[in-house]
C-alpha cells in the first residue's frame, strides 16, 4: 500500500470514527476525497523535487559565475540560467496542473459511481438513464 493510500485510508477511518452513522452520501464524499488527498501528496512530492532541482541549478550558476574570467561570460551564464529557469517553471506548472486535473477527474468519477450505486439500479429516480449532468442537476 502506498503512502497516499495509507493517508486516504487513515482519513476514511478518522471520519468514520467521528461520524459512525455515515450515510451513503457521506461515504460518496469520503470516497471522492481520496484522489484529492493523493493529489495533495503527489503535489508536495513534485514541489520538493522541483525546489531541490532549482537549488542545485542555482548553486551551479554561482559556481560558474565564480569561475568566470570576464563579464561577457557572466552575462551569458545568467542568460542561459534565466532561459532554463523559465522553461523549468513552465514545465513544472504543467505537471502541477495535470496532477490537479487528474484529481478532479477521479474525484468526480468516484462521486458519480458511488452516487449511481447508492441509487440501486444505477439511474436517478424518475429518469431512464444516468448521466453526470442529470445527477448533478438533481
Amino acid at each position: 500500500m502506498s503512502k497516499q493510500d495509507d493517508t486516504a485510508a487513515g482519513m476514511a477511518v478518522a471520519l468514520s470514527a467521528l461520524f459512525p452513522f455515515t450515510s451513503s452520501a457521506t461515504n460518496a464524499v469520503v470516497q471522492a476525497g481520496k484522489p484529492y488527498v493523493q493529489a495533495s501528496l503527489e503535489w508536495q512530492e513534485e514541489l520538493v523535487g522541483f525546489v531541490s532541482a532549482r537549488l542545485r541549478e542555482d548553486l551551479e550558476l554561482h559556481k560558474s559565475i565564480a569561475g568566470s574570467r570576464n563579464i561577457a561570460d557572466v552575462i551569458k551564464l545568467q542568460q542561459d540560467w534565466v532561459t532554463a529557469s523559465m522553461r523549468a517553471y513552465l514545465d513544472e506548472g504543467g505537471k502541477l496542473a495535470e496532477i490537479a486535473r487528474h484529481a478532479a477527474s477521479n474525484g468526480v468519477a468516484l462521486l458519480y459511481e458511488t452516487a449511481q450505486s447508492s441509487l440501486g439500479q444505477g439511474a436517478p429516480q424518475g429518469s431512464g438513464k444516468a448521466t453526470r449532468t442529470s445527477i448533478a442537476a438533481e
